[in-house]
Parts: C-alpha cells; sequence; structure tokens
C-alpha cells in the first residue's frame, strides 16, 4: 500500500509515469470484462493514455468510455485468427505496457507471445483473478509456474492469494503486488427503481428475506448448498423470525439446473425458490442486485469473487464461505458473514442471523462505509500506477 504523499504525486503527475497501456481481456461478456472497463474508467480518469483491448462480444457499449475500446478477439475455434490479429495490432501500436487479465486460452501460442512481446522491451502486468483455473489437473502448477515467470508484476486482490502464487507457484515476492478489486457500482444506473419495483418485476413475494445467488452456475459455487442451506433455516424459523427466500439469476454450466431442481422439489421449497435461468444481461443486472436484501456465496473452492464487489457497489451484504480470499475480503470490507466452506448447517445459522438480526446488519454496514475508500477504483488506479512505475517503464 502506498502512502498518501505518493498518491498525491502520481495522481499530479500520472501521464507522464507510463507510456501507452493496454488493458487485454478476451471475454467481453463476463466478470473479466467489468473489472478491465472499471479499471480502464479509472485509469484514464487518472490521466493515463489506456486503450481497452476486449472480445467482439464486448456488452458494455452503452457505458461512458472516453478511452478507445478496441474489438479483436471472437469465437473460440479461430482463436488462433484472432492472436494473430492482436499481435499485428500490438506491433503497429507498439504499447509500452500491456496488463492482461486472463491467459488467452492457448497456453503454448501465449507463452511464445509473451516471450516475443518482452523481446520487444514491453512490460507485462497480469492480475491474477484465478491463481489457478477452476478445477485445476495435475499439470497446471507447472504451466502456470512458467506463465507466470514471464511477467514483470502480478496483481493479487488479497493477502492469501499472494501467499499461494509464492509458495505454490514459485512467483517471486517483489513481483507481487496485492491490489483490491474495486466495487461495481456502475451496473446501479437507475436511481428510480426501488426495490418494490424490482420485486414486482421479478413476481417476488415483498414480504420475505431475499437471498440472492447471482452469475454463472457451476458446481464449485455450491448452489445446492445454498438450497439446503434454505431448507434448514426455515425449519428452523419462530415467531417473529424472517422468512426466508433464495433467489438464483444466472446461467448454468452444463448438464444444466436438473439437479437443482429436483432438489428443491424434494425438499418442498418450491415456494421459497425463484429461478431464472439463463444469460442476465447487463442492464437487467440492478433489478437483481436492487430485489435482493443480501447476497449468498457458498464457494466450494474460489480465489477471489467479482460477486462479492457487485454486492459492495448496490450496498447490500453477503454470506460467503472460507475459500481463497473471500474472507479476507469480506472481513476487511465489513461487507458480511463468512461460514465455514461445505458446512450447511453453519451457512443456515448465518443466513438466518443475517435476516433476523438488524443490529448485525448496521453494524456491518457502518463499517462497510468506512472501508469505501480502500475499494475505490480512484484508489485502485493509484495503486495500479505505482505498480506500473515499478516496471521501470
Amino acid at each position: 500500500m502506498i502512502g498518501v504523499k505518493e498518491k498525491k504525486y502520481m495522481r499530479e503527475n500520472m501521464a507522464a509515469v507510463v507510456g501507452k497501456i493496454w488493458i487485454v481481456v478476451f471475454t467481453g461478456n463476463s466478470g473479466l470484462t467489468h473489472y478491465s472497463y472499471c479499471l480502464a474508467r479509472a485509469l484514464h480518469a487518472a490521466g493515463c493514455e489506456v486503450t481497452l483491448v476486449t472480445n467482439k462480444n464486448y456488452e458494455l457499449d452503452f457505458m461512458p468510455a472516453d478511452f478507445p475500446v478496441i474489438k479483436v478477439f471472437g469465437r473460440s475455434r479461430f482463436f488462433l485468427f484472432y492472436i494473430y490479429r492482436f499481435w499485428r495490432m500490438y506491433r503497429r501500436e507498439g504499447p509500452a505496457l500491456v496488463h492482461y487479465q486472463a491467459p488467452l486460452k492457448f497456453p503454448v501460442i501465449e507463452l511464445l507471445l509473451l516471450k516475443l512481446q518482452k523481446s520487444r522491451g514491453t512490460r507485462l502486468v497480469f492480475t491474477a483473478h484465478d491463481w489457478l483455473p477452476h478445477g485445476a489437473r495435475a499439470y497446471h502448477r507447472p504451466l502456470f509456474r512458467m506463465y507466470y515467470r514471464l511477467f514483470d508484476r502480478i496483481i493479487v486482490h488479497s493477502r492469501p492469494g499472494a501467499r499461494f502464487m509464492e509458495a505454490r507457484l514459485g512467483v517471486s515476492p517483489g513481483k507481487l503486488a496485492v491490489v483490491p478489486h474495486g466495487d461495481y457500482g456502475f451496473f446501479n444506473t437507475d436511481a428510480a427503481l426501488t426495490v418494490k419495483a424490482a420485486r414486482e418485476r421479478l413476481n417476488l413475494d415483498g414480504t420475505r428475506f431475499w437471498f440472492l445467488f447471482f452469475g454463472h452456475i457451476a458446481p464449485y459455487k455450491g448452489l445446492d448448498l445454498a438450497i439446503e442451506a434454505l431448507g434448514s433455516a426455515l425449519r428452523s424459523v419462530g415467531q417473529g423470525d424472517r422468512n426466508l427466500g433464495l433467489l438464483v439469476a444466472g446461467d448454468p454450466e452444463a448438464p444444466g439446473m436438473e439437479k437443482y431442481e429436483q432438489l428443491i422439489r424434494e425438499l418442498g421449497l418450491e415456494r421459497s425458490v425463484s429461478l431464472y435461468i439463463g444469460h442476465i444481461p447487463v442492464a437487467d443486472v440492478q433489478v437483481f442486485l436492487k430485489a435482493a436484501d443480501a447476497l449468498v456465496l457458498p464457494y466450494r473452492e474460489s480465489s477471489t469473487s467479482g460477486i462479492v464487489h457487485l454486492a459492495m457497489g448496490f450496498g447490500k451484504l453477503v454470506v460467503a464461505s472460507d475459500v481463497g480470499g473471500l474472507a479476507e475480503t469480506v472481513n476487511e470490507a465489513s461487507a458480511g458473514l463468512i461460514v465455514p466452506p461445505g458446512d450447511v448447517e453453519a451457512l443456515a445459522r448465518a443466513m438466518k442471523s443475517l435476516a433476523d438480526d438488524e443490529e448485525t446488519r448496521r453494524r456491518l454496514r457502518s463499517g462497510r462505509e468506512k472501508a469505501e475508500p480502500l475499494f475505490s477504483w480512484d484508489n485502485i488506479a493509484i495503486e495500479t500506477m505505482a505498480l506500473y512505475r515499478a516496471t521501470g517503464v
């Protein structure tokens, strides 16, 4: 973390510190895209010459961007062609620094691409949103060891991430920097949309305390645990307790939702669970966030999660598993409650506690207000620029 005087210097001398910057994200409609957009916007506002390089399916065209957005990548089956196009554009434009947000899907070819960029004097930075791929196999660890060695600096969002990268992947501590992940308040574009109106649009019972499970639905995210915890919490609802509901919104991984729907029926939760399955358009994200009272992230494993920062952007609290760097983020941001991963009864108790205890919610929200500057994109731009400067550009 850099000091106040250095932040002041960086704000006043930003444009002179680093030359042309590329923020590269190969997807156009994911959390990585949203992060890349927010970072590019903050760096541009701070005076940097920044370009966002992304996919043709870029979904944020409706958002203000005073910096160039170049759509290079496309469908996976033609990805080699798009990497070639990316290389030609890179040679033509000659950025001083390229900041990657994820691997580009073809590890062997990408290793060659990074080596070629380094040979031309380009400084390389990587943000390790996921320290290793979800469901990593034995070959991923040596592959990513080689991959990470090629970068001048690597950003992680938590101290557990830095420890993992150093101990498990052999990344030099001098390369690592912990830079917080900013909140996603930019999704909140309709100030007139009320909680009542959002719930009416989703046909939700206005008397329930709704937990939202949001985003891509994959086994490691533990939707089944959330459903089981809801059933357990509802069985213990007493007089004066809030009735609970679970709102599920997102696109499922194959084979789909069948096992979750069967679990809902087995537990008799048809009236307590509301499903909105499929891709959620960016413009509708705020409807689900405003309709919810809190979010639930019962992950079995994860490095970090943009969903926590989405909740923070809308002033919502979370119940999350203690995996990866989630506990550190949630605790530093006073963003909610942490439970052991895979513990359904602990998850049920935390959900019930958050719903029933107004004092707990008030205390957490008070702490969240004090932590807001740490997770502001202005602060993150300054921290990131300090890192860029450390690469020697």
